[in-house]
């Protein structure tokens, strides 16, 4: 059956020079300039952390003042455990930066890392160069991607996403040594990185491996970054511990009094464009998870992550390296079968994503924990899966009348 084909199952395309490379870093650099834009232009640019109607960047910003941490925002669990962008924001600053522009050139040159190691990535699932061009785009423009970061520029999830990526990408071309000092360096960043080790373990599984082996080379990556991890939290005591418990109730608590705007949140709200391309081929959907099972995982453990943390459209932001190359099969498939012309339809899949990008608020005071639901999105985004769906419908039956 034609585009039954899930992630990475066509052959690698050609192109695999400097060119294209030099290619995604110029795509790579425009997202980046757009985004800059759209967050400077109302807020000028780099702005400072009172213009954000958010407070996570003052923990990251004290501890980069206090190395010490005798402020008590230093010492907050979780955060005070991310070391290391406040301590490279502060030694960049020991160079004769301001300690924001620091900030900002660790979050760009880690946005810039995440969005060409993800034309890389798309490029060893064997994307054709339009669908990678229309992916990046897409990427581009979903907020939890790169503009939330251009806004709130302290915080840790650029590095985070970047090396998460990156871990993927090494994974896929089976550069494992390479994953021991990535995961390393990731324990002092966040440890969201966590995730990356079950990935593995299942990717090690569904390429062949024993259950036995999977186990020891899952365990020998992850013991030296996990010892990281609990020694921040033995040398680094917070003025509260974290809670487990209180963090579920709270969060829990937090959804349920704004029940109405979750589900546009978890779907629409979250993607944009890429939501419907995920759900064109729905019968596809449990096809796609028993044969990269790793890739479902990664989803899985965010969206769990939501029941933790308020943040929704950050932590989802976590999956667009399983989401964006899943919905590229759609789009392609797409094309495909409902024989469509190919540009076009791409050019119309970026022009919803830029609509998307555009209707998203990001200014107003907790605009991470409360996306209200945008009509004008939701009925676009309706509509081009209508469309979508009628095309496949209309093909399908063409070709059934000429047999």
């Amino acid at each position: 059956m034609r585009g039954a084909g899930a992630v990475g199952d066509h052959p690698r395309v050609s192109g695999h020079g400097a060119r294209d490379t030099r290619l995604g870093a110029l795509l790579s650099l425009l997202v980046l300039a757009t985004n800059v834009w759209a967050v400077s232009a109302p807020l000028g640019f780099l702005h400072k952390a009172k213009q954000v109607k958010e407070t996570d960047q003052w923990r990251y910003i004290q501890m980069a003042r206090d190395p010490e941490r005798k402020d008590p925002l230093a010492r907050e669990a979780t955060y005070c455990w991310r070391v290391f962008v406040p301590t490279a924001a502060r030694m960049l600053a020991r160079s004769g930066l301001s300690l924001d522009l620091s900030f900002w050139l660790i979050t760009n040159a880690s946005l810039f890392g995440f969005l060409l190691v993800t034309w890389l990535y798309l490029r060893d699932l064997g994307f054709e160069l339009p669908y990678r061009v229309a992916g990046l785009l897409a990427l581009g423009l979903t907020q939890a991607a790169v503009r939330w970061y251009e806004y709130q520029y302290w915080m840790t999830d650029p590095p985070s996403l970047f090396l998460i990526a990156l871990a993927l990408l090494l994974i896929r071309r089976e550069r494992h040594g390479w994953l021991h000092p990535t995961s390393i360096l990731a324990a002092l960043v966040r440890e969201s990185y966590a995730v990356v080790y079950p990935y593995y373990f299942l990717h090690l599984l569904r390429r062949g491996a024993s259950l036995v082996e999977a186990i020891r080379r899952t365990l020998t990556l992850s013991l030296v970054p996990m010892l990281v991890l609990i020694g921040l939290r033995v040398l680094i005591v917070p003025d509260h511990p974290d809670s487990f418990l209180a963090d579920l109730i709270d969060t829990t608590g937090l959804r349920l009094r704004h029940l109405s705007e979750q589900p546009y949140l978890f779907t629409v709200g979250a993607y944009g464009v890429l939501f419907p391309l995920l759900l064109l081929f729905p019968k596809r959907i449990p096809e796609l998870v028993r044969r990269h099972p790793e890739q479902a995982f990664l989803v899985a453990f965010f969206y769990a992550l939501c029941l933790l943390a308020n943040n929704t459209e950050r932590e989802l932001g976590y999956t667009l390296p399983a989401v964006l190359p899943a919905a590229l099969v759609g789009l392609r498939s797409l094309v495909s079968e409902a024989r469509l012309p190919q540009l076009p339809t791409l050019g119309v899949v970026v022009a919803l994503q830029a609509f998307f990008f555009w209707q998203q608020r990001f200014l107003e005071m907790g605009s991470s924990m409360f996306q209200p639901t945008n009509g004008g999105v939701v009925v676009a985004m309706t509509l081009f899966w209508l469309a979508a769906r009628a095309a496949l419908w209309r093909a399908q039956r063409s070709r059934l009348e000429s047999r």
